[in-house]
């Protein structure tokens, strides 16, 4: 079968006991479409996976690959571990998997406790449009925030509020479609609004230092 000439598109399936040549898992019976060849002293073919393995696949595999920096939607095999199967599926519904899938595991890249608990909010969200997300995360604050603590202003700010001034949190007060969640500071001039993500909260309690840095990196990588 190694002999054989592959082609581009063609749907494949891997053979029983072959596994993932990064974690070890089975990945026998898995199928989907050579979307490469590359010739060298083996033969190898990356397979794209079809829409029906990609639905099965293990949620920990996934999180694995994107902890790692590694695509889940593909992988290159020998081969001699392949071999031609007829399709299950369309490319276009490849496409529409991996669409939906992209949006539930797109955090864990951050690894560790943070990139899941983004995760986690972020699949709270009735759609996945930026806006959707951000009501999202607003009314996560709103339940979870716990009001007063100190914050220092961490970014530039127009009018007296400058960057590295100390204000007080005194509450959430409205969702700006640009600069999201936004709070009323109590500053020595007065009190202000501010966006929640340019503030900075090193000395609060632990749960308020978290959430409040859980959402500024959402906010600076979203």
């Amino acid at each position: 079968m190694e002999n054989r000439n592959w082609t581009i598109g063609e749907s494949v399936a891997v053979k029983p006991g072959v596994t993932d040549p990064d974690t070890g898992s089975d990945i026998g019976s898995w199928q989907g479409r050579i979307s490469a060849i590359i010739a060298g002293e083996a033969l190898i073919l990356t397979i794209q996976w079809d829409s029906l393995t990609l639905k099965s696949m293990p949620v920990a595999l996934i999180a694995w690959c994107e902890e790692e920096g590694a695509s889940w939607s593909e992988m290159n095999l020998l081969a001699e571990e392949v071999e031609p199967v007829a399709a299950r599926d369309t490319e276009d519904d490849v496409a529409a998997t991996i669409a939906e899938l992209e949006p539930q595991y797109s955090w864990l890249y951050l690894g560790g406790e943070q990139g899941q608990r983004i995760q986690q909010i972020v699949n709270r969200a009735q759609g996945h449009d930026e806006f959707a997300v951000f009501q999202t995360w607003h009314a996560y604050l709103e339940e979870h925030l716990v009001v007063p603590f100190a914050a220092t202003v961490a970014e530039y700010q127009r009018g007296p509020v400058r960057q590295g001034d100390r204000v007080t949190v005194m509450g959430i007060t409205f969702l700006d479609e640009t600069y999201g969640t936004i709070v009323a500071v109590k500053h020595k001039h007065g009190v202000y609004e501010l966006p929640l993500c340019d503030l900075k909260a090193p000395n609060a309690d632990t749960e308020i230092l978290q959430l409040a840095d859980d959402y500024a990196v959402w906010f600076a990588n979203r």
